[in-house]
């Protein structure tokens, strides 16, 4: 019965999204001379397109060394470039299936290289953790800079109320992993016996995973790769623009870059076809510019940063079933107390 109720509450996921692609495909399109589209699209500076290309591949390395530096000395048995590509695995499957499903197989392919897969989920909710606050931080900013419309305002209030609770998450944790608190019994005791030593273990291995956060050398190198990943990103933003010759304020490209990473949220058809150029659209509205070449700003941005890892992600887990043959045996890692 709940698999059922599970499969149905995805099924009607996936039709909503395909809804609202449908809709927003509408709505991007509607009344727009395409051929003025296609003619902005071919006139593109290649240099700036170029660019944007190469701060796409720098922000995707700076994801894949972020989440390096999360998974610290546990984490050893994954190098920097079999991080990288099961990154690029992960965003590959996030690009083309709802739900994120591409955070899971990080988990689950880091797992086949002997790390403990609970102590990866860990990292990655770090991971998540991280951006929120980043993101948080970026809310801020474009409230000194600018003018916030409701529609983009208010959600946010309620992001910022979810990203404090979930830093408090971490915090709490993060005592509980330096004091050594075990799960209470009372808990415990409700588990079929079998059970109650592997859900210690697992809660371990997941508070393990703040580790990283004892150590000031690891938090500046969290706050580094997270600059770069989100500067990276604005950057794109700028030289898409600027390939399209769209005069705007710097501060446009930070704004389209806060509500497309909004837009992740709502449920889409996979790519996000539809949603995405339709999030330019009244982004940059809001800076004056018209729906024609703002719809081109969409398309070609929405190419240089779902195309290029798509087929990255693609090539990357070739890669790893070719090392998967290659090695004797999987390598399972049990689940067992980690050493603080």
């Amino acid at each position: 019965m709940a698999m059922w109720r599970l499969q149905r509450q995805q099924w009607f996921r996936l039709g909503l999204g395909l809804v609202i692609s449908l809709v927003t495909i509408y709505l991007a399109f509607k009344g727009v001379d395409l051929a003025s589209v296609g003619q902005s699209l071919g006139e593109a500076s290649l240099l700036f397109v170029g660019l944007a290309l190469g701060s796409v591949v720098l922000n995707n390395v700076a994801k894949a060394a972020r989440w390096k530096v999360l998974l610290g000395e546990r984490g050893a048995p994954i190098s920097l470039w079999q991080a990288l590509r099961l990154h690029l695995v992960g965003q590959m499957i996030n690009n083309l299936l709802p739900a994120r499903v591409g955070d899971v197989s990080r988990v689950y392919l880091a797992g086949e290289l002997g790390v403990s897969r609970s102590f990866v989920l860990g990292t990655v909710a770090l991971e998540k953790v991280v951006d929120m606050l980043c993101y948080a931080m970026i809310f801020v900013l474009l409230v000194l800079l600018m003018p916030l419309p409701a529609w983009v305002s208010q959600p946010a209030y309620l992001m910022l109320v979810a990203t404090g609770l979930a830093f408090a998450a971490v915090l709490a944790g993060l005592v509980a992993y330096r004091r050594g608190l075990p799960l209470p019994a009372s808990v415990l005791r409700w588990l079929p016996q079998r059970f109650q030593q592997r859900a210690d273990a697992l809660l371990a291995n997941l508070l393990a995973s703040l580790h990283v956060l004892t150590d000031a050398r690891g938090r500046w190198q969290i706050l580094f790769w997270s600059a770069v990943v989100w500067i990276t990103a604005t950057l794109t933003n700028y030289l898409v623009l600027r390939a399209l010759s769209i005069d705007v304020p710097l501060v446009a490209s930070l704004f389209v870059l806060f509500v497309l990473m909004a837009g992740i949220n709502v449920p889409s058809a996979p790519g996000r076809i539809g949603l995405f150029q339709y999030l330019c659209i009244l982004s940059l509205a809001l800076f004056g510019v018209e729906q024609a070449p703002a719809l081109s700003f969409g398309v070609l941005l929405h190419v240089l940063t779902f195309v290029p890892p798509i087929i990255a992600g693609l090539f990357a887990l070739w890669l790893n079933l070719q090392d998967k043959k290659a090695r004797p045996s999987t390598v399972k890692q049990p689940e067992t107390l980690p050493k603080q």
